[in-house]
C-alpha cells in the first residue's frame, strides 16, 4: 500500500454534497479514498475521451476521403454543364444577332461553336485565375496575423 499524505481542505457545500453521495453509491468508508476514486474516475475519463475523439477524426477523415472524390465527380459534372450552358448562350446570342452566320451540324463544328467555346474557355480561365489570386491573399492574410 502506498503512503498516504494527510491535507486539509475546505470545499463548497455542494461539493460535499457530492463527495458523501459518490462515498455513499460506491460503499466508501472515508472521504479521502472517495475524491481518490473521483480522481481515477476522472483521469479514465480523460483517457477515454481522447480515445473517443481520435475515433472521431479518424471517421471524419475516411468520410472526408470518400466524398472528397464523389464531390469532386460531381462538380466536375457541373462545371460541364455550366461549360455548355455558356455556351448556348453564346450561341443564342449570335444567331439573335445575324442569322446568317451561325450554321451547325452534329458532324462538323462550325466557326460559331468554335468562337463560343473559345470565349467560355477564356472566361472559366480568368474566374480561375481569380480564385486563385483571391486564395493566395487570403493566405497572406494568415500568415501575416500568425506573425
Amino acid at each position: 500500500m502506498s503512503e498516504r499524505k494527510r491535507m486539509n481542505i475546505r470545499v463548497l457545500p455542494e461539493v460535499m454534497d457530492y463527495i458523501d453521495a459518490y462515498r455513499d453509491q460506491h460503499r466508501i468508508t472515508y472521504h479521502g479514498q472517495a475524491l481518490e476514486k473521483i480522481i481515477q474516475d476522472h483521469e479514465a475519463w480523460k483517457i477515454e475521451d481522447r480515445s473517443n475523439r481520435a475515433i472521431m477524426d479518424m471517421a471524419a477523415e475516411q468520410f472526408r476521403q470518400v466524398f472528397t472524390s464523389e464531390l469532386k465527380k460531381l462538380q466536375l459534372g457541373v462545371n460541364n454543364s455550366d461549360r455548355n450552358t455558356q455556351i448556348l448562350i453564346e450561341l443564342m446570342n449570335g444567331m439573335l444577332m445575324n442569322e446568317n452566320h451561325l450554321i451547325t451540324t452534329s458532324n462538323m463544328e462550325s466557326e460559331p461553336v468554335s468562337i463560343a467555346k473559345e470565349e467560355v474557355k477564356e472566361r472559366i480561365s480568368h474566374q480561375r485565375q481569380k480564385k486563385i489570386d483571391w486564395e493566395e491573399s487570403q493566405k497572406a492574410k494568415q500568415t501575416q496575423g500568425e506573425v
